[in-house]
């Protein structure tokens, strides 16, 4: 590959990084931070980058071990979905928002339960809107192992919602 053919546009990609940073530290500077500095060595990698298949992926690996790593330096609680602010269409009724707002909880509770694995596949694929092929690349897992979890999680989080709108009892 010669330098002409190889570019990153930054900025879709920067967007990508941010939102997935914000979903694993749930800081919005703190999430800027992070992908400020991985664009950094994005910038001082660059020689080396001509080499990668898919910078895309690379990024989104680097963004989330400097996620992680960041939450672990500063001794924070590793938080997931639970933090997200919730937002609703200004025109909604107050119990469609109260309702909405009581299904969401209601997911982010469920998602604490998921195994670590299956957490990371459905927020990739449903909050981040990767697909399935995506998500292989950037977790390095093979075409089956996404499907099964994306699967898993799914029926959890399905089978738990079922239960709590029908007061636990069985159809």
């Amino acid at each position: 590959m010669t330098k002409e053919h190889f570019t990153i546009h930054v900025l879709p990609l920067q967007n990508k990084l941010y939102r997935y940073a914000l979903s694993i530290v749930f800081e919005e500077e703190l999430a800027k931070d992070i992908v400020q500095e991985v664009l950094l060595k994005l910038w001082d990698q660059r020689v080396k980058l001509m080499a990668v298949q898919n910078v895309e992926a690379w990024s989104i690996r680097m963004t989330r071990n400097l996620s992680y790593d960041k939450l672990k330096a500063s001794s924070r609680k590793m938080e997931d979905i639970e933090s997200v602010p919730i937002s609703f269409v200004a025109n909604s009724f107050p119990a469609e928002v109260t309702e909405n707002a009581d299904l969401i909880e209601a997911v982010k509770d469920i998602m604490q339960d998921l195994p670590e694995k299956q957490k990371e596949i459905f927020r990739l694929r449903e909050l981040l809107g990767y697909s399935n092929t995506e998500i292989e690349e950037l977790l390095s897992l093979d075409h089956n192992q996404v499907k099964v979890n994306l699967f898993r999680a799914r029926q959890k989080i399905k089978s738990k919602l079922l239960q709590l709108i029908n007061y636990g009892l069985e159809e």
